[in-house]
């Protein structure tokens, strides 16, 4: 399967650089890596739901001479502008997806190779967790992500005079990225006894929101989110998952940092992923699109820390004494969350259905079970 090609570059990355850090080159791997993933990614024919949108979206979108800030499409101006620039030069869909994937790519790479030692390592848990999924289904917001992780660093200098223009500047292109303008709130935010007082109100909020939106549903202006939200997120199996994997995980990695004084990488980012994991318990329409924020951040920070944990027998020991004392609990997380994502992927939504089978431009097969799909059939 082509999915697997990129994990095998980043295994033999891992082991041939990462594991061993060894100072040689690798631009040869990395830039083969970066090639693939474009390859894949922006040459693929319809692969994912969103995908569908996005090429009857480009089918019609105006060149730049006749471009709008306000587009019956219903997307962001700055998305728009960009989409009728490369439209002006380029009426072939492929390219569209290549320019996307490229730009999208670049940026997430260069942000891991100035994040972490372990850059195969962090790319091959963002590729696991959710590479595939930003790249072919909320590719406006993908975009608005990347940008977002290049502009953070403005914020750890305290530079706001620059960041906030900048968030803005993200807002033109999908408006989730408002929970930009107001993660600077957060960034003393520790794993400390303030965080408790945080996780309160979140799920207090949480709790009110739901019940709030589910009044709001007799409104026909809110059905359509509604729909959308159980369309997406149905039953509490998946939502489980999700939970689990964003905010219990990431809470035992804490509580392993804090206690073996561990230095863990964006900490209050990761604090902030925790609430919205436990927010979005309540409202999945919204803290899931919140956590596509925090998710990077999260996984960069990990890989430095299993990294470190796999290449030093101090934290090897200490995390083999937390297995034997927790085992019990530890692998009844890891049954509970693989029974809840199974139901979840394949009973009940058959989610790998948008991505697999692949097929590309050379091969441009239309998969019946994907477009009952992405109709909304049963």
């Amino acid at each position: 399967m082509i999915y697997l090609i990129p994990l095998v570059l980043m295994i033999i990355g891992y082991s041939k650089y990462d594991f061993p850090k060894r100072k040689t080159k690798d631009f040869v791997l990395w830039g083969l890596l970066y090639f693939v993933l474009v390859s894949i990614i922006g040459l693929r024919y319809k692969v994912g739901g969103d995908t569908y949108n996005y090429m009857a979206y480009f089918e019609y979108a105006p060149e730049l001479s006749f471009w709008t800030p306000i587009d019956v499409s219903g997307f962001e101006p700055g998305f728009t502008l960009f989409s009728s620039l490369i439209k002006t030069y380029f009426d072939d869909i492929y390219v569209y997806q290549s320019i996307i994937s490229a730009i999208m790519t670049f940026f997430l790479m260069r942000f891991i190779k100035q994040n972490t030692i372990y850059k195969y390592l962090a790319f091959l848990l963002i590729y696991v967790a959710i590479y595939i999924y930003i790249s072919t289904e909320v590719i406006r917001e993908s975009l608005a992500v990347v940008l977002f992780l290049q502009i953070y660093p403005l914020l750890e200098k305290k530079k706001y005079f620059l960041y906030y223009p900048l968030c803005l500047l993200l807002l033109t292109i999908h408006s989730s990225a408002v929970i930009t303008l107001f993660i600077p709130f957060f960034r003393n935010l520790k794993f400390k006894k303030q965080f408790r007082i945080y996780l309160v109100c979140t799920i207090v909020c949480g709790l009110l929101l739901s019940i709030i939106m589910q009044k709001l549903a007799a409104f026909s202006i809110f059905q359509k989110l509604m729909r959308y939200d159980q369309h997406s997120y149905v039953g509490y199996a998946w939502v489980g998952f999700r939970f689990i994997y964003f905010s219990i995980l990431p809470l035992f990695v804490l509580y392993v940092c804090k206690k073996y004084r561990m230095v863990c990488k964006y900490e209050n980012i990761i604090c902030l992923q925790i609430l919205f994991g436990f927010g979005m318990w309540f409202v999945p329409i919204v803290f899931q699109r919140l956590i596509n924020y925090t998710i990077i951040f999260y996984l960069v920070s990990l890989s430095c820390i299993i990294g470190t944990c796999l290449r030093n027998r101090v934290y090897l020991s200490s995390l083999s004494y937390i297995a034997r004392k927790n085992r019990k609990v530890l692998a009844r997380v890891i049954l509970i969350s693989t029974l809840l994502a199974h139901s979840s992927f394949y009973i009940h939504l058959n989610f790998y259905e948008r991505y697999i089978p692949y097929h590309s431009i050379f091969d441009p097969v239309t998969e019946p079970l994907r477009e009952k799909y992405v109709a909304g059939q049963d």
